[in-house]
């Protein structure tokens, strides 16, 4: 069985995913195309996988479970950076029919086992048939997805889906093994779609030991515990931050004066900061860099903004 991609398809899914982690500096893993949650028994199976790493690191997809207790793994080296690997999972023999399979991608460290994921998504109860499959109900995390947030209490989970038939979804977030809250279950209707799920959470959380999981099925599943569910893992949550208005910006800036055919603003600062946001007089984030003390201006259009660093300094300024 080969799982491909169209061109078109395959593209659109990289401009999401590179977007997202240029912004976050966060590590990911996603199918480029999701998986069917019905796969076809056979001894074959190819995906694509997009990453994103801050150190070299094992890139890993494997499938277990089944009546029979199946294994098959692939996995591959991946350099510091962001890319998209092929990885093939062969097996001499096919996995038995039925329920209770997971296909389980992670980032790892290099020569690493399960212990040492730091990123991943896993999707669990996938039912193996004898035949071809070409659709089956699928719910899927957004592209984009944040995974590196403040602590809030409200947590919003965008979902897309693909359904032959009425299903339930519910998402959850988890630290670690141990479940926290879930939004309410929502029904959505045959046909595809894009939905937004909002778990409540007023307890403050700090740390990196956190993932959202998405369920789905019909209500008999929910009732039985027979749904599908999805987990992606390597949420950072951090400490909540104080949202200042612009007048408070304003205030607290001091102003940086450039002539007018200035292409860089140069902060003051005997080291890079981890980051420089450029936001606009609306309170927009048009721009950020990380580990610098400038910005180049080039892409900006002319107009009054605002620089803020990670040390909290604030600086305005215009660009002729």
């Amino acid at each position: 069985m080969k799982i491909t991609l169209k061109k078109h398809l395959f593209w659109l899914f990289l401009l999401c995913f590179t977007s997202i982690t240029a912004q976050e500096q966060n590590e990911k893993v996603i199918f480029i195309k999701e998986p069917n949650t019905t796969l076809q028994a056979n001894t074959t199976y190819e995906f694509t996988i997009g990453y994103v790493a801050l150190i070299d690191s094992d890139l890993s997809v494997e499938l277990s479970g089944g009546p029979s207790k199946f294994y098959a793994g692939s996995k591959v080296k991946v350099k510091k950076g962001q890319g998209i690997k092929k990885l093939t999972i062969t097996t001499n023999k096919k996995p038995t029919n039925g329920k209770g399979y997971k296909l389980v991608l992670s980032l790892r460290d290099v020569n690493g086992n399960w212990k040492t994921t730091r990123t991943g998504q896993v999707i669990s109860n996938i039912e193996m048939v004898k035949q071809a499959v070409s659709f089956s109900n699928n719910v899927t995390f957004s592209p984009l997805l944040a995974t590196n947030i403040a602590s809030n209490p409200k947590y919003n989970v965008p979902v897309s889906y693909i359904t032959k038939e009425p299903i339930f979804i519910q998402a959850a977030i988890w630290e670690g093994g141990k479940w926290l809250a879930s939004s309410d279950r929502i029904k959505v209707s045959t046909g595809k779609g894009d939905k937004q799920l909002t778990i409540n959470y007023n307890t403050p959380l700090e740390g990196k030991n956190y993932k959202y999981s998405v369920s789905f099925g019909s209500q008999e599943d929910f009732s039985n515990k027979t749904y599908v569910s999805k987990e992606i893992s390597g949420l950072k949550i951090t400490k909540p931050q104080k949202q200042l208005t612009i007048v408070e910006i304003n205030d607290k800036s001091i102003q940086v004066s450039l002539n007018k055919t200035a292409k860089v603003l140069t902060l003051p600062s005997a080291t890079a900061f981890k980051y420089i946001k450029i936001i606009t007089l609306k309170g927009e984030t048009v721009l950020e860099v990380k580990d610098s003390k400038s910005v180049a201006l080039n892409n900006l259009p002319k107009g009054g903004y605002f620089a803020i660093t990670s040390d909290n300094n604030y600086y305005k300024f215009a660009k002729f």
